[in-house]
């Protein structure tokens, strides 16, 4: 009787996602309806004051000029084609997951197209390839954007990291226990819990959709939130067709966002590129 059993899936599950940081670290903008293909900002260029006495004739006319800079957001579309056949056969745990998937794969695609902005970051504070980060790489990076004497940055700043990445901090933390005495603090919060918060006046976030190398290696960033620039043309659009003459009837789906990624101030900007090696303890 038991080869006449039907199987019967009990429960689904989706393989977990990254969540994803570029909604928390970059300056969220929208390119509104009717403003052509690309998304423009001039920044307005500082004018300069002058002493001046009764008896002064100022001629130090100030122009008014600026940068104008732009981006053209690019569309992102994932398509899921499903036959009636399908529909009938699958068990409902697992077809109820099919809508969440494909929203988790633009979700995906749209926070891996940040990262890989990283790579096109000034180098100035890079541990560089095969060499593990430490704080004063973020340190080094805070303080170029806050203090830089190009324009500085009075805005949030975030460092961005893989998780192995984000265990040489946590080694770098933990470095004097079983040496002296672990007061109360943040060594001994970390070695407790991990570690998480703030690193040098920079908010810490793990992202694991960055990609670790062959080396390995992996590409991290210190940024302001100003310094990147997110760009939404289009806000994810579900839309839904049928194709009566595939496999007997088939529902498509179809989701669609247009966005763009774009560096604001180089100076604003600093990659954390270290050796991103699993940790073995």
């Amino acid at each position: 009787m038991r080869t006449a059993l039907p199987a019967i899936v009990g429960d689904a599950r989706i393989v977990h996602e990254e969540e994803g940081t570029y909604m928390r670290t970059t300056d969220h903008r929208r390119q509104q309806p009717g403003t052509g293909l690309e998304w423009t900002e001039f920044a307005v260029d500082q004018m300069q004051a002058d002493d001046i006495t009764e008896a002064t004739q100022n001629e130090n006319y100030q122009t008014f000029s600026g940068t104008l800079i732009s981006v053209e957001p690019d569309m992102t579309q994932i398509v899921i084609k499903i036959t009636d056949r399908t529909y009938r056969k699958i068990a409902d745990i697992v077809e109820g997951k099919l809508g969440t998937i494909a929203g988790n794969a633009m979700a995906r695609k749209k926070d891996e197209d940040y990262l890989d902005l990283f790579s096109t970051f000034s180098t100035t504070v890079s541990p560089g390839t095969g060499n593990p980060l430490s704080f004063s790489y973020i340190a080094a990076g805070v303080n170029n954007i806050q203090s830089n004497t190009t324009e500085t940055s009075k805005a949030e700043v975030y460092t961005v990291l893989h998780g192995f990445q984000k265990y040489d901090i946590q080694n770098e933390i933990l470095a004097g226990v079983g040496t002296y005495t672990v007061p109360d603090g943040l060594t001994e919060e970390v070695f407790r819990k991990g570690f998480s918060g703030t690193v040098a006046e920079s908010n810490l976030f793990t992202d694991g959709n960055i990609t670790v190398d062959t080396v390995p290696d992996a590409n991290g960033a210190v940024h302001a939130r100003e310094g990147v620039i997110s760009v939404d043309a289009l806000e994810l659009r579900k839309a839904t067709d049928r194709d009566e003459l595939f496999g007997g009837g088939a529902d498509i789906i179809i989701l669609t966002a247009e966005y763009a990624f774009k560096v604001r101030l180089a100076n604003w900007v600093y990659l954390l590129k270290s050796d991103a090696t699993a940790p073995t303890g």
